[in-house]
């Protein structure tokens, strides 16, 4: 396919420029030049035709008087009105005409709007006739200037009308091509958006300014999908070597295990016993570890609908079985719960146990822990507030981050897995994780955008995935 020739927007708006002015000077001169024809074959009189007639006309009025005026000795081009003691006996004028004529008779001026001229003729008996006429082109025919509207008006608007339609075809003409173009920029807005920059047609539009606009899209488009692609092998294998290495570390660990568990059914001193048991302690952490490893990497589970009241209480049988370790007072607020839950119930119960646990942790013995589940329009909001010292500035960054571990708290054997899956398990159910410091202590709140028969708006979907970062 051959390439489009391309114009720029400067040539495209000066064509326009062109067209619309030349055709409208075009249409002027075409205008006037049937004027002037229909002039020539008497189809119209000249525009002094009527001041002509007016002036013939005086040497027949001055010798006649009002009462043997006649009008059928003058041209029907004039205007009179017969004028005795400063009273219109006779006239074929219309009342504005009148008007007017009188307001000049008397010396007046100010007829704005409309000129017309006259000859004040004394006739015989000493009264006046008024001979009015303008400039215009009346028809040459008596017949047709009694029948017709005026010529000169309606050829005006004539004129009007057609500079009027052409100025707005080429406008629309010009319109259409630029809307075209828009068009093709949009469509490539939106292939851009679908990650299919290669769909993207920069060749088709014929402005330049256009396609060089949809050749840079065009590029930014393809650089940012190989960029996404490229995140999301890495992503992908970083997923496949976690796998890996779990399931290549299983085996060791077992060894280790094996071993000192046969080590320990032996006859062996006090320390030899202790260095044992650490060795199995050890081996339980590190079980736990790969285990949690394995969590993170699997799909999310599917979404079921359960019972709120029941889900709830099993949250709360957990809190408490957490918390009576440190003497810890839990308390469960609820704020318009919906009775029935559509969502992951495994994945949603241990994102909450892990907000629960870390509470439990960085709370000092005898404080307190509370779980609030409150209803904010079609998303829940799970908020575990904890009487601890609260998150430093840098865990309020990157808590939740993938392995990210405070440094100023200690973890007690935690790897940072425990924020990062339930920041993943609100991404999966369209909320996300927010952490912050009160007066209290640490406040961390998960936010789910739940399927729920009692939201008015039940989503029909929801995005799958990472977090973002």
């Amino acid at each position: 396919m051959a390439k489009r020739k391309l114009t720029s927007l400067y040539r495209v708006l000066v064509r326009y420029l062109v067209f619309c002015g030349g055709g409208c000077v075009l249409l002027v001169l075409i205008w006037w030049s049937l004027l002037m024809a229909l002039i020539r074959h008497g189809f119209l009189l000249s525009p002094n035709a009527g001041a002509e007639a007016c002036y013939d006309a005086r040497q027949t009025v001055v010798t006649m008087t009002a009462d043997t005026f006649d009008e059928t000795q003058i041209s029907d081009l004039c205007r009179w009105a017969i004028v005795e003691n400063d009273t219109v006996t006779k006239t074929n004028m219309t009342a504005r005409q009148l008007k007017i004529a009188l307001n000049a008779f008397h010396g007046g001026s100010g007829n704005l709007g409309y000129t017309q001229y006259q000859y004040d003729v004394k006739m015989a008996d000493g009264s006046f006739c008024i001979l009015a006429y303008d400039y215009s082109l009346p028809y040459a025919n008596k017949t047709l200037r009694n029948k017709l509207p005026d010529f000169q008006t309606g050829y005006l608007l004539l004129l009007v009308v057609l500079l009027l339609g052409w100025a707005a075809l080429t406008t629309a003409r010009t319109v259409r091509r630029l809307a075209a173009d828009t068009a093709r920029l949009n469509r490539a807005i939106a292939q851009i958006a679908a990650h299919r920059p290669d769909a993207v047609d920069a060749d088709s539009c014929r402005i330049r300014e256009f396609s060089d606009t949809l050749h840079a899209m065009q590029t930014m488009g393809s650089e940012l999908t190989g960029s996404l692609r490229s995140q999301w092998r890495l992503e992908q294998q970083r997923t496949e070597q976690l796998a890996a290495l779990t399931h290549d570390l299983k085996t060791p660990l077992t060894i280790i295990r094996g071993n000192a568990e046969l080590l320990a059914e032996d006859e062996l001193t006090p320390a030899q016993t202790g260095q044992t048991d650490a060795i199995l302690r050890a081996c339980d952490r590190a079980g736990e570890y790969l285990a949690a490893l394995r969590t993170v990497n699997a799909q999310p589970a599917a979404k079921t609908d359960f019972a709120a009241g029941e889900w709830l209480a099993e949250l709360s049988a957990a809190a408490h079985d957490l918390c009576a370790p440190k003497r810890l007072a839990f308390s469960l607020v609820q704020e318009e719960v919906p009775a029935v839950l559509t969502a992951a119930r495994s994945d949603v119960t241990r994102a909450v146990v892990n907000l629960l646990d870390n509470a439990v942790r960085y709370s000092p013995a005898g404080g307190r822990v509370t779980l609030t589940v409150q209803r904010q329009g079609e998303f829940l909001t799970l908020t575990v507030q904890d009487s601890g010292a609260g998150f430093t500035a840098e865990a309020l960054q990157k808590a939740g981050d993938f392995l990210y571990t405070d440094a100023a708290r200690p973890g007690n054997g935690h790897q940072g897995l425990g924020l990062y899956f339930v920041r993943c398990t609100a991404a999966n159910h369209g909320g996300k994780l927010v952490l912050s410091n009160t007066a209290e202590g640490g406040c961390a709140a998960m936010t789910l955008r739940l399927e729920s028969p009692d939201f008015p708006d039940k989503p029909q979907s929801i995005a799958q995935g990472k977090p973002e970062m």
